[in-house]
């Protein structure tokens, strides 16, 4: 709006003033680009206006707070950019806000790997103390003065470390790891018969002794003040509390857990502690469950019982919900291990509430599902635990006790009572109907529940309401049996459409995306759980025997399909935000937001496609049932996208979508039939592009919005020649669907595929002309028309024949006319647009800059001084064409005057390339059909020549260059690739090929060499073109010599070439010796070059990625002398261009070539060779650490990685190969130790996490060594060395925390 309209409109009101003062504002505020940031001036900077912040008003969000700070995995895509440290479109981050889990990780991990080096500390000791305690070669006395001996050491460690705060957690790591060295020295007891005598019984003794335990830890606890040691001894007395059950019974086992409920609240209220207060929602309720659903488990000689007693068991629930209802809401501000867990996740921090009730419905629902058979029982235990966190929630939310005492709180004794008298009989009535007392129980509570509930339905949040909708589907599941395809699985079914709609309508009524986004994708995640084939579904058969009919399927996925494309249309546009501080507030979430693909619109789309695929069988859904469900999903989403209601990724969408329909046809046909869907499909598509192009969009936004038509096209008929394969192969396995008969059958099918691929042609011609891009949709059209032709060979179908031929010569015709007239006048035209543009904007210039002077010189007649102008002309396409030869000087030189303006359009000679692919081709079947391998190396070679000559004369005519591969011209390289082929051909040809023979390397090497110097000559940039030629020949006969090794060529084998190890001097020895000799020239050429470069003070024009490569490859060409000389020189110039990857890829294959070299050196000199290649790697491996010590030291930072990187890929897999596991577990350790060592010493942390993975290693190979029977000794001493390793690096970390947090 203008200023005039703000004027205009302004009341007359005592706000005038404040009107003004913002009007004002408005005034002076800048418009449009300021790209003053990207100007360079000597001059001083000018005195900014103080920046301006107005204060907009924000809509008060009102906070769950049992809920907590959740992250919304659903969100709107303009939500996410307001959120604290949200990065814009335009790249700036408006609120900082805070870390996200990437930089998190970078800050904090080093805490974060302290805290699970102290975990493997714990596992390890555990470990040692389970040994020393169990294994009977070792003296229960000597075991005895083990255990204690390490359990005094831990307690003395946290006595001393726990005080100092930044060795706290490691001092309380190792009292929890002493007191369990305690409580397995108590079993250990127990087990060695010291306690048979006790008076009382050994088992009482045993539980006497661990309750002792645990009340010291728990006086331990409360001495150091620390939650995690209090936590051990309550899930310690758990466990003593499902032990007792082999005495006492099922009634000691409730009681214990009882007990323990009570201990863990106790403790929770004393300490005010949040984490004791959720671990003991989450552990009570898990205990409950395990031994409800226990039938006779054994888990490390603890055997836990079930409950018999349904009364017992329901009571028991009812006590601990009430008593876990009443802590969740009373700590429900409180901080938690699990909502810190999870926030550190980026799931936002959930409240203690929400996370402990999710946690603990875990194990109540194992109670219920033990008893999901029982229906009347089951629905009172879900009763009894939806009233008390029903309660629980309103209390939270702010609802008043007076209101829910009434309903609840008394109440709740009376129905218990009631109950019990019911069950147990004491009270006998005849109940009305056949209901049970638990049925009766649950009748009452839900009633009052519901009335509570409908009272104060306005306190509830959306979390809460889809996270109860996706309970309440989790319990139907459960609760309603439906193993019977009929009245069980409808019902099923019906009840979950009730949830899933009623979602869906609150979605749009609440405007909620968090509960759209669950309404949509959960369904589809349902179906695809538990509709899937019995023995690969997600959730076994055995646990939940569900079975749906394929009828009622398809009328299901057909609802499923209605409720998606209806929600998306309001809430389509809402994206899924899981872990936003990873996803949605780094640089990949933001790409990943404006790319769209997050979007529920595609999420959906994908889901459906993938599940409808998987639940497609026989017996599993019909054949109308997939095509119909099939297409429509297709067909509405393409619809949507016509009007312009879709906001996903339209192209995207239907390429996974064709993917998916060509699996399906190869598992059960109508092939013709998803081609018409996928027609109709593209055809709304594409009339949905030229609807954009009418309007008059921008081709940007045209191409955002996945519609231009040379892809679309490209995509449909690629996909409608995938159909055609599909028929060609002629699937042997494919199933017959029911209803299958009422389809075509596979003629008719292929005519429908044809005729409809017609169809796509015409779209596709009638466009041809108008594409963004000629060459893709052609090369699409004319792959169709083979695999058209393909699928009537092997249907034996005439009319496609006939059919085929016409379209390839129509649609040939065409095409090759618009092809070559386009082709033929683009390289020229973009030429001399570029010198008019270029022109036009220098005369713009001369004319801006004699303005200037006019003005100045104007300034100074006045009698003014001159005016000095600040601004800074910047013409991005000269930057943009600097840049491209920036690159383009690393691999070709400069074409004389206009190389910047026109040195990056080049001519491409397509009839040539064409004739020169054709003459390779035939060039190739001549050498494979016949034995003249030689003839056809000699005449592909002559023929390129004459090629490559064509192709440079076309150049030279039209001023423009041909364009490069790897620095190397087009024809060239596509001529030396073909001569690769040729030989291989020749290798694998019907003729009779011997490994003594030699020769044809020697030709292939020539002809590479001939070609190379073809594209050499008449060049004046052999500077830079000859490394290229060198690269070019070299990796080419390497990639020759690697791929017929691998298809039986009989090439030498690499590393293992003895030139004289045959007589056939002429066959074998010369032409490996010539090849040495020729390598070991191009290396010294190679070097000849980089010398130049050097004392020409010229920049480096190759990296290190390019050295390593020519050594890697020169030396698997070498037999040794060249290898040995390209390592010598590599490691030279990796000094010289301070490239320490490069000397770290020559000293990789340093070994190799040593190896290579003894090959065949001790025989020549009549010397044995019992050198092995594993210790050769060794040796050299050792020097690599040794030199890591050496960088360290001398403080020589910048060749640290690679002497690290050198020690981990030489001395590992060289202690793989001598198959020893103790070998690979010293290695492990050893390398751990120097990478974790050099970490701390040089603040890398990145060696630190090497460091720790080498650590995993030698942990997992020594589980190994574990399993595979080694002796007590052996995995003794590992397991001190892995715990004595662990301790250092601890220590180290813990002391330098405050340098280490910084790096």
């Amino acid at each position: 709006m203008s200023d005039e309209g703000v004027e205009e409109n302004a009341p007359s009101s005592t706000n005038s003033n404040r009107d003004e003062v913002l009007r004002k504002k408005n005034f002076n505020r800048a418009t449009g680009l300021d790209i003053s940031s990207f100007m360079l001036s000597d001059n001083k900077p000018e005195e900014t206006a103080q920046s301006e912040v107005i204060i907009q008003p924000q809509k008060e969000v009102e906070e769950d707070v049992a809920v907590g700070e959740m992250t919304e995995i659903f969100s709107r895509s303009d939500a996410s950019s307001n959120q604290p440290g949200a990065i814009q479109r335009d790249g700036t981050v408006a609120d900082p806000g805070e870390l996200d889990s990437v930089t998190d990780i970078a800050v904090h991990g080093e805490k974060q790997l302290s805290k699970g080096m102290m975990v493997a500390m714990i596992v390890i000791w555990t470990m040692i103390g389970t040994l020393i305690g169990t294994n009977p070669d070792i003296p229960p006395l000597l075991s005895l003065f083990g255990l204690v001996s390490m359990a005094v050491f831990g307690l003395f460690c946290g006595e001393n470390w726990i005080p100092k705060s930044h060795m706290r957690l490691l001092g309380v790591t190792w009292v929890i790891i002493s007191m369990k060295l305690l409580y397995g020295l108590a079993i250990d007891a127990w087990h060695w018969g010291w306690l048979d005598a006790s008076p009382i019984g050994s088992s009482q003794t045993l539980g006497i002794a661990l309750l002792t335990l645990v009340g010291f830890n728990i006086i331990i606890a409360q001495r150091h003040d620390e939650d995690a040691i209090a936590a051990q001894a309550t899930i310690v007395l758990m466990v003593v509390g499902s032990a007792t059950g082999a005495i006492y019974g099922e009634v000691g086992i409730a009681a214990m857990i009882g007990l323990g409920t009570i201990m863990f609240h106790a403790l929770a209220i004393l300490r005010n502690s949040g984490n004791l207060a959720s671990l003991g929602i989450a552990v009570s309720y898990l205990w409950i469950g395990v031994h409800a659903i226990s039938s006779g488990w054994n888990l490390f000689g603890l055997e836990i019982l079930s409950f018999d007693d349904d009364l017992l068991l329901f009571l028991l629930m009812a006590g601990v919900t009430g008593t876990n209802a009443a802590m969740a809401a009373h700590f429900v501000k409180a901080d938690n291990w699990f909502s810190d867990g999870l926030n550190a996740l980026g799931l936002g921090k959930p409240g203690l509430w929400a996370v402990s009730v999710s946690l603990g419905m875990f194990g109540a629902l194992l109670a219920i599902a033990a008893h999901r058979l029982e229906t009347g029982y089951a629905i009172a235990q879900l009763v009894l635990l939806i009233t008390a966190f029903t309660a629980s929630y309103l209390v939270v939310r702010g609802v008043e006790w007076s209101q829910i005492v009434p309903y609840v709180i008394l109440p709740a004794p009376l129905l218990l009572g009631m109950l019990s008298l019911l069950v147990t009989s004491a009270f006998s009535v005849d109940l009305p109907w056949g209901l049970q007392p638990y049925t009766l129980y649950a009748i009452f509570t839900s009633l009052l529940t519901s009335v509570v509930l409908l009272k104060n339905q306005t306190m509830v949040s959306d979390h809460v309401l889809w996270l109860g909708g996706i309970a309440i589907i989790i319990l139907l599941t459960l609760l309603i049996p439906a193993n019977d395809s009929g009245t069980g699985a409808r019902t099923l079914l019906i009840s979950q459409g009730f949830v899933w709609g009623g979602l869906a309508f609150l979605a749009l009524n609440r405007d909620s995306p968090s509960i759209a986004g669950v309404a949509v994708l959960a369904p589809w995640a349902w179906v695809l759980i538990f509709a899937t084939d019995a023995e690969n579904r997600l959730v076994s058969s055995d646990f939940l025997p569900i079975s749906i009919d394929q009828w009622d399927l398809s009328l299901w996925i057909g609802f499923l399909v209605i409720q998606q494309v209806s929600v998306n249309i309001k809430q389509g546009g809402v994206g899924i935000n899981l872990a936003a501080r990873l996803l949605g507030l780094s640089e990949i979430g933001a790409r990943m937001r404006d790319s769209g693909l997050l979007k529920l619109w595609n999420i959906s789309f994908i889901l459906s496609v993938f599940t409808i695929w998987a639940v497609a069988r026989p017996d599993g859904l019909p054949a109308i049932g997939l095509l119909c469900s099939f297409g429509a999903l297709i067909i509405s989403h393409s619809f949507m996208v016509y009007i312009g209601k879709h906001e996903g990724k339209p192209r995207t969408l239907m390429t996974i979508w064709g993917i998916f329909a060509i699996i399906l046809s190869y598992s059960f046909g109508f092939g013709g039939v998803f081609a018409i869907f996928l027609i109709i499909a593209s055809l709304l598509l594409l009339l949905h592009g030229d609807s954009l192009r009418k309007k008059n969009t921008h081709m940007a936004e045209i191409e955002a919005a996945e519609a231009l038509p040379g892809q679309l096209l490209s995509l449909m008929m690629g996909l409608l020649a995938g159909l055609f394969i599909v028929i060609a192969l002629k699937p042997l396995n494919q199933q017959e669907l029911a209803g299958v008969e009422m389809l075509p059958d596979s003629v008719t099918n292929l005519l429908i595929l044809v005729y409809v691929s017609y169809a796509g042609l015409v779209l596709y011609l009638q466009r041809a002309a108008k594409v963004e891009k000629m060459l893709p949709p052609a090369l699409a059209a004319i792959f169709l028309i083979m695999m058209m032709g393909l699928a009537g060979k092997a249907e034996e179908v005439a009319i496609v024949d006939v059919l085929t031929l016409v379209a390839f010569m129509g649609s040939g015709a065409y095409l090759a006319f618009q092809g070559e007239v386009r082709s033929g006048l683009r390289a020229l035209a973009r030429k001399e647009d570029r010198l008019a543009e270029i022109q036009r904007k220098q005369q713009l210039l001369q004319e801006f800059l004699q303005t200037s002077e006019q003005v100045s010189s104007d300034s100074s007649d006045g009698g003014n001084s001159p005016v000095k102008s600040n601004l800074r002309l910047i013409d991005t396409q000269m930057l943009e064409l600097l840049e491209k030869q920036r690159k383009r000087s690393k691999r070709s030189g400069s074409i004389g005057k206009y190389d910047l303006e026109i040195g990056d359009i080049h001519h491409r000679p397509t009839i040539v390339m064409t004739f020169l692919a054709v003459t390779i081709l035939a060039s190739t079947w001549f050498s494979f059909t016949t034995a003249d391998g030689f003839l056809a190396l000699g005449f592909s070679v002559a023929v390129s020549i004459l090629f490559i000559t064509l192709s440079r004369l076309r150049a030279n005519q039209i001023g423009l260059r041909l364009p490069d591969l790897m620095g190397i011209e087009l024809p060239v390289a596509i001529s030396m690739g073909g001569l690769v082929l040729v030989h291989i051909a020749g290798r694998v040809s019907q003729s009779v090929v011997t490994l003594g023979d030699t020769y044809h390397l020697l030709l292939l090497f020539s002809g590479l060499v001939v070609l190379a110097g073809v594209g050499l000559m008449g060049r004046n940039d052999l500077g830079i073109r000859i490394p290229n030629a060198l690269e070019g020949v070299i990796y080419l006969f390497a990639f020759d010599r690697i791929l017929a090794l691998l298809v039986g060529g009989e090439v030498p084998i690499p590393l293992q070439v003895d030139p004289f190890a045959t007589s056939q001097s002429i066959s074998w020895t010369v032409p490996i010796l010539i090849l040495e000799v020729l390598i070991l020239a191009a290396v010294i050429l190679f070097d000849w070059v980089e010398a130049q470069r050097i004392s020409r003070q010229l920049p480096d024009h190759r990296g290190a990625a390019g050295r390593g490569a020519w050594v890697m490859m020169t030396s698997l060409l070498s037999f040794g002398p060249a290898g040995i000389l390209a390592i010598v020189f590599t490691i030279r110039r990796g000094v010289n261009w301070t490239q320490p990857a490069a000397a770290l890829a020559a000293w990789l294959v340093a070994p190799l070539m040593v190896f290579a070299t003894l090959f065949w050196l001790p025989g020549l000199l009549s010397m044995s060779n019992p050198i092995e290649l594993s210790e050769i790697v060794v040796s050299f491996g050792i020097i690599s650490i040794i030199f890591s010590a050496w960088t360290v030291v001398n403080r020589q930072g910048l060749w640290l990685a690679s002497g690290l990187w050198a020690s981990h890929l030489l001395l590992l897999p060289a202690a793989i190969a001598m198959s020893n596991l103790l070998f690979v577990i010293i290695a492990a350790f050893l390398l751990s130790a120097t990478a974790w060592i050099s970490g701390i010493l040089t603040l890398r942390k990145g060696w630190r996490i090497v460091g720790a993975a080498d650590l995993l290693l030698g942990i997992l190979f020594g589980g190994i060594f574990f399993i595979s029977g080694a002796g007590i000794g052996a995995i003794l001493i590992v397991l001190f060395g892995s715990a004595a390793l662990l301790g250092i690096i601890t220590y180290l970390t813990q002391t330098y925390e405050g340098f280490l947090s910084d790096d």
